[in-house]
């Protein structure tokens, strides 16, 4: 069915629902954002005069890169500093392991020491078992450690995407976006405002406890 966007209404007359509205309305404002890096204006507004007759005129805008906030946010360094400590016994013990079956391998190529056949196979027999033995913590290493880091940073990415929300509404922008965009002018980048936000929330959730 052909429609008729000017008018707000379908080629049968039919009024365009309200989903449809703010679909146009989203696809001018991502309109407005890719015109703003080549206008002018205050840092993370956008203004434009008579861009649509529903009044998407003067709307805010502004871009955050959500992975430069999931590495920087101090939720993040502080949930790497966590699995450091909880993981580095683990990795203490893997590093004991390795070096064991580093001596046994030595030991077996040493033709210096002589080894009968019978002290030679129980030698490789040792050095067999340790080595499956290693290979298995590496992997349970592995696995437990990457569970552990993503719901570690499942929950930092949660806060990151509440603080963009929230500063969204405190700063009365129209819209903010973030993956997909090729380019985005300094002008409307509220990534450093934001990480300040993440910033003061850390430092007041430590000092009320």
């Amino acid at each position: 069915m052909n429609r008729d966007f000017s008018s707000g209404s379908t080629s049968r007359g039919q009024p365009l629902n309200d989903m449809q509205s703010k679909l146009r309305k989203a696809i001018w404002l991502m309109l407005l954002a890719m015109a703003t890096v080549w206008g002018g204006g205050l840092p993370g507004t956008l203004s434009i005069a008579h861009a649509d007759e529903q009044g998407v005129a003067l709307s805010r805008i502004g871009f955050v890169d959500i992975p430069y906030l999931i590495d920087r946010a101090p939720q993040a360094l502080e949930a790497e500093r966590r699995l450091e400590t909880e993981f580095a016994p683990r990795q203490k013990e893997l590093e004991i392991q390795r070096a064991q079956l580093a001596e046994l391998a030595a030991r077996m190529a040493d033709t210096s020491l002589e080894l009968t056949e019978a002290e030679l196979a129980q030698l490789d027999r040792e050095t067999r078992g340790l080595e499956r033995r290693v290979k298995r913590s590496e992997q349970d290493f592995r696995e437990e450690l990457n569970i552990q880091k993503n719901n570690e940073f499942k929950n930092v990415r949660i806060l990151v995407l509440e603080a963009i929300a929230e500063f969204g509404k405190q700063q009365d922008y129209d819209l903010i976006i973030s993956d997909g965009v090729l380019f985005a002018n300094k002008r409307i980048d509220v990534t450093e405002r934001i990480l300040e936000s993440l910033e003061r929330e850390n430092a007041r959730l430590k000092s009320a406890n």
